[in-house]
């Protein structure tokens, strides 16, 4: 009997209306603060990016995302079993907001809510365990959809704030052909907890949940694992498989420009891609935000998504297309 082959069988993604340029006055004193070093020295590349306004929905916006790949699978919600994912920052601390994209699909009451709570890498990892579900025989169809709206959720004083943007994005996992699955790799580094997180910040007047790095421990930590750890985790993945680069797509989180050329120089894809300058970072929405716009114009046998996370962790799908 031939093995059960799963796929990504349908990509959504949808962005707010509203765009927001680097010539914002919300951005002037980072544009002060540029050549100041430290942080303000490591965040730099995107044109623009989408912000979601006053009283608009993030759970909406990750809804469209998941009606829009639910439609490019040729799948109705009924056959929707899993819906993986996450929603940040959202309304609630518990329940997470991807129960109200739940609701926004009018999904059955017999699909079951898995939030994923992995920043960044959220959406990768609700992939895996979709699949793990899928061939343990738990469900046919799955759902996996993330939305970020960051924008509202950092403080526009320090560097990494000049990236962030807001989006959604989604695929629909089941059996069947096309971005087939094909294997996944991951590394922990638990002693950088505490380097980067989201959090109120009292003492800086932000009461309300607001991501930071640490000036010390997280700039070492960008600087050494989250500069060189996704292509050492990207190498041993294709070489597992006895895949070459140049047989490889890479697609992967979207922060800087400074991590992003570091890891095009050290794996060397045939292409890479992003929605960096237009989008910004859309924290763990840039991956499948970016995978719905370029996914008809792939062109090598293979895919590959990496993304890292606080915590710390770091994740990547290996794909055939």
């Amino acid at each position: 009997m031939t093995a059960a082959t799963f796929a990504l069988l349908g990509v959504g993604a949808a962005v707010p209306e509203h765009v927001r340029g680097n010539d914002d006055p919300l951005f002037e004193s980072l544009r002060r603060a540029a050549g100041s070093g430290g942080e303000h020295a490591l965040f730099y590349g995107n044109r623009e990016r989408r912000v979601l306004g006053q009283g608009e929905s993030l759970a909406a916006l990750t809804a469209k995302a998941g009606a829009a790949a639910l439609q490019d699978a040729g799948l109705t919600p009924a056959y929707v079993e899993r819906l993986y994912g996450y929603v940040s920052v959202s309304e609630f601390v518990a329940p997470n907001e991807l129960y109200a994209v739940h609701r926004e699909l009018g999904l059955s009451q017999g699909t079951l809510v898995v939030p994923v709570n992995a920043d960044f890498a959220n959406f990768l990892m609700g992939i895996v365990l979709a699949w793990e579900a899928l061939r343990a025989g738990a469900l046919r169809h799955a759902l996996v959809a993330v939305g970020s709206a960051w924008t509202r959720n950092v403080d526009y004083t320090q560097g990494h704030a000049i990236g962030i943007g807001d989006g959604a994005g989604a695929v629909v996992v089941g059996a069947g052909e096309g971005l087939t699955l094909v294997d996944w790799g991951a590394d922990t580094f638990s002693d950088e907890y505490g380097a980067m997180m989201m959090g109120p910040r009292p003492e800086s007047g932000l009461a309300y949940p607001t991501y930071g790095i640490a000036p010390a421990a997280g700039v070492k930590a960008f600087l050494q694992s989250g500069m060189n750890g996704p292509p050492r985790l990207v190498e041993r993945l294709l070489a597992k498989h006895g895949v070459a680069r140049e047989d490889v797509t890479l697609i992967s989180h979207q922060a800087t420009r400074k991590l992003m050329d570091h890891w095009a120089q050290e794996i060397r894809p045939r292409e890479y891609l992003d929605t960096f300058e237009e989008y910004g970072n859309m924290v763990h929405a840039s991956m499948p935000v970016t995978l719905a716009r370029f996914r008809r114009e792939l062109r090598t046998k293979y895919l590959v998504m990496v993304g890292l996370g606080i915590g710390a962790h770091q994740m990547a799908l290996l794909v055939r297309v």
